[in-house]
C-alpha cells in the first residue's frame, strides 16, 4: 500500500548517445580561455570554444527557459496579487524622476535635483519589483542592481578619464614623432618620405626646447623684480602644424574665437644647413630627392649673406658691443619703452593657466630667455620679445600651465644658433590605434639608434598605465560586490527548495526527473539575475546621465582635468551583463541540485 511508485527509467547513453555531443561541447567550451593568451593559433582554437559555449547556451535556452521548466519557475517566483498602494507610490517616484531630469535639462545644476533623481530611481525600481516577486526574489533583485549600477557607473568614468586622458595627449602631442638626438638637417626629405607610409596622414617639423619666460615691464623694472615662468617651448611650422596636433581648436577654446596658424609670425631668417653625405643617410631617404632642388645651397648662402644682421644669428662679438648694429637683439634697460616696437615684434601662442598666472592675454609682450645659451659663461643668456597672438586651452593642466608655441624659426635661432635643424618629425595617422605598426615599420628603415621613433601611448607611458591598472583593481573589487550579491540567490533559491519540498516531492512523484526538477530552480535564479541585471543597466545609465548633466567638477591640479568624465560603452556594458549572468548562474547549481537530489518519500513525510 505504501510502496513508492517507481519513476519513469532513465535512458542511460554512453559517449556516442544524447549526453554524448553535450560532454563534449562542455570540454570543448573551455578552450575559450585561450582568448587571454595573445597568440594567433590560440585565438582560432578560442574561437571554436566560444561556439560549442554558445551552442550549450542555446540548448539550455530552448529547452529549459522556453518550456515546461521556465512555467513552473517563474511560478515560484511570482507574486500573485500585486499590492494598489505599491503601484500608486511607483507612479510618485516616476513624476518626481521626471520633474528632476527636467530641472537638470533646463540647466539648474543643482545637488538636490540629482540626488532627488537617483533615489526615485532607486525606489521606483524597488517598487516595481516588489509587485512582480516575492520578498526573498526582490531582496536578491536590488543586490544585483546595486553591483551592476555600481559597476557600470565607475567602468563609465574609468573609461572616460582613459579615453580624455588619450584625447588630450593626442591633441597636444602627435601620433608619432621621429627625432634625432643631434638635430636632423634633411628633415624635407624625411618629411616626404615620411607622408608615403601607409596610415599617415599628416607630417610637420618640430622642435622643443625648456626655457624661460616673464611679461614685459615697459617701465624698465629691475631684473630680480620679473615674473620667471619655466616653459616648454614648442616651435611649429604654421603651414602644416595643423595636420598634425589640434592647435586651432585649443585656441578657439581659450580665446574664445578662431584663431589662424598664420598669427604665428617670424621675420627670422636661418642659416642654410647641406644635407649630409648620402652614405651617412638611411637606404629609403637616399632615393627621395630633396624638394628644394639640385645646387640650392649655393644659392641660399649667398642669400643669406645679404641679409642684415637683425635678420639673422647675431654672433658673440655682435653681442658684445664689439659691432656698431644695434638691431641685432633688443636691449633691456630703462629706456626699453622707447626702443621697443611691440608691432614688430614675433608671436607666440600661450596656455590658458599660465596667462592667468602671470596676468597675460592676447596683445601683450613677453620676453623668452635662453637660460642654457651658453655653458661656460662666456656669453650672457640670450633673450627675444614677443607679442602673444593667442592664448590656448588644451584641457590638461600640465600643457597649459607650461607650454608654449611659438614659429619654428624663432625657437631654431635659439636652440640651433639661427641654423635650419630641427629636433623631429611630428605623424599623425589616419587611425592612433595602429601608431606601434607603423612605427614599426618606421624603426626597420632606420638602423641603428641614430633616429628614435616614440608612439604617442609612450609619452605618457607611466600615466596610461596608473589608469589602466586602477580601472582593472577596481574593476575585480566591484566584481566582487556583485559575487556577494549574488549569495542572496543563492539563499532565496534554498530557502524556497526547503519551503517547497513537498511541491518538488509531488511533481517528482508524477514523474518529474531530477535534471527537470534542477532547471526550475535554475530558471528562477537567472530569472531574479536577468531582472536584476537588467534594471541595474537602467539605473547605472541613469546615474551615468546625472552626472553628465551635473558636470561634477575636479581641481585640475590634482585630476588634470576640469570635469568628471563619463563615458558609456556597449561592449563593456555587454560584458558586465555577461559577467552577472555568468555568476548568477553558478549561484544556482546548489539549491538546484538539492532540489534535483530531493526522494518524494522525504518531502512528503510530513505533508
Amino acid at each position: 500500500m505504501n510502496r513508492r511508485a517507481d519513476p519513469p527509467p532513465m535512458s542511460r547513453k554512453g559517449p556516442g548517445g544524447a549526453h554524448g555531443p553535450l560532454l563534449l561541447l562542455w570540454v570543448a567550451s573551455w578552450a575559450s580561455a585561450l582568448f587571454l593568451v595573445d597568440d594567433r593559433r590560440a585565438e582560432v582554437i578560442a574561437s571554436f570554444g566560444a561556439a560549442s559555449l554558445g551552442i550549450l547556451l542555446v540548448r539550455w535556452l530552448v529547452g529549459g527557459i522556453a518550456g515546461y521548466e521556465r512555467t513552473v519557475g517563474l511560478r515560484i517566483l511570482r507574486r500573485e496579487t500585486p499590492p494598489r498602494r505599491a503601484r500608486v507610490a511607483f507612479i510618485g517616484c516616476v513624476v518626481v524622476v521626471a520633474a528632476s531630469l527636467g530641472g537638470l535639462v533646463m540647466g539648474a545644476q543643482s545637488l538636490a535635483l540629482v540626488l532627488l533623481a537617483a533615489i526615485g530611481s532607486f525606489v521606483g525600481l524597488l517598487l516595481l519589483m516588489v509587485q512582480y516577486a516575492s520578498i526573498f526574489g526582490t531582496t536578491s533583485i536590488i543586490g544585483v542592481v546595486l553591483g551592476v549600477a555600481a559597476l557600470i557607473v565607475v567602468q563609465s568614468v574609468a573609461t572616460g578619464f582613459q579615453h580624455e586622458f588619450e584625447r588630450r595627449v593626442l591633441g597636444v602631442y602627435a601620433h608619432i614623432n621621429v627625432t634625432r638626438t643631434f638635430g636632423m638637417a634633411e628633415y624635407r626629405r624625411f618629411e616626404a618620405y615620411l607622408r608615403t607610409i601607409p596610415g599617415v596622414t599628416g607630417a610637420s617639423p618640430f622642435v622643443y626646447y625648456a626655457m624661460m619666460l616673464a611679461p614685459y615691464d615697459p617701465t624698465g623694472g629691475r631684473a630680480d623684480e620679473l615674473r620667471l615662468a619655466s616653459v616648454l617651448v614648442k616651435g611649429i611650422e604654421p603651414a602644416t602644424a595643423a595636420e598634425v596636433i589640434d592647435l586651432p581648436a585649443h585656441l578657439a577654446r581659450g580665446s574664445g574665437r578662431a584663431i589662424s596658424l598664420t598669427t604665428l609670425v617670424s621675420d627670422f631668417e636661418l642659416m642654410p644647413v647641406a644635407d649630409r653625405d648620402p652614405e651617412e643617410l638611411p637606404a629609403a631617404l637616399r632615393a627621395v630627392p630633396d624638394p628644394r632642388g639640385e645646387g640650392w645651397f649655393g644659392a641660399a648662402i649667398d642669400r643669406y649673406d645679404a641679409l642684415p644682421r637683425h635678420r639673422r644669428r647675431a654672433t658673440a662679438a655682435e653681442l658684445s658691443g664689439d659691432d656698431d648694429d644695434d638691431d641685432a637683439w633688443p636691449e633691456i634697460d630703462g629706456d626699453a619703452q622707447t626702443r621697443l616696437d611691440t608691432s614688430a615684434l614675433p608671436s607666440i601662442y600661450i596656455g590658458a593657466t599660465l596667462a592667468k598666472e602671470l596676468s597675460l592675454e592676447a596683445g601683450s609682450v613677453v620676453m623668452v630667455v635662453d637660460p642654457g645659451s651658453t655653458f661656460d659663461h662666456s656669453e650672457e643668456p640670450q633673450f627675444q620679445y614677443y607679442s602673444i597672438a593667442g592664448v590656448f586651452q588644451a584641457g590638461f593642466q600640465e600643457y597649459d600651465s607650461r607650454l608654449i608655441y611659438m614659429h619654428i624659426k624663432e625657437l631654431q635661432r635659439f636652440k640651433y644658433r639661427g641654423k635650419d635643424i630641427v629636433s623631429g618629425i611630428d605623424l599623425r595617422l589616419a587611425d592612433p590605434d595602429k601608431a606601434p605598426a607603423v612605427g614599426a615599420a618606421i624603426r626597420a628603415v632606420l638602423p641603428g639608434r641614430e633616429y628614435s621613433v616614440l608612439e604617442w601611448h609612450l609619452l605618457n607611458e607611466k600615466l596610461f598605465q596608473s589608469i589602466a591598472f586602477q580601472k582593472n583593481i577596481i574593476t575585480v573589487i566591484l566584481s566582487l560586490v556583485i559575487t556577494v550579491a549574488t549569495f542572496n540567490v543563492l539563499s532565496a533559491l534554498w530557502t524556497m527548495v526547503v519551503r517547497r519540498s513537498a511541491e518538488v516531492a509531488i511533481l517528482m512523484s508524477m514523474g518529474a526527473t531530477g535534471p527537470q526538477i534542477a532547471r526550475m530552480f535554475q530558471v528562477t535564479g537567472m530569472a531574479i539575475g536577468l531582472a536584476g541585471s537588467l534594471a541595474g543597466v537602467f539605473f547605472g545609465l541613469m546615474l551615468c546621465w546625472l552626472v553628465e548633466l551635473y558636470g561634477y567638477t575636479l581641481d585640475p591640479e590634482v585630476y588634470f582635468i576640469e570635469e568628471l568624465p563619463v563615458e558609456l560603452n556597449v561592449a563593456q556594458i555587454a560584458w558586465i551583463l555577461a559577467m552577472t549572468l555568468a555568476i548568477c548562474f553558478v549561484a544556482t547549481l546548489p539549491p538546484s541540485l538539492r532540489a534535483a537530489r530531493l526522494r518524494p518519500v522525504d518531502g512528503l513525510r510530513y505533508e
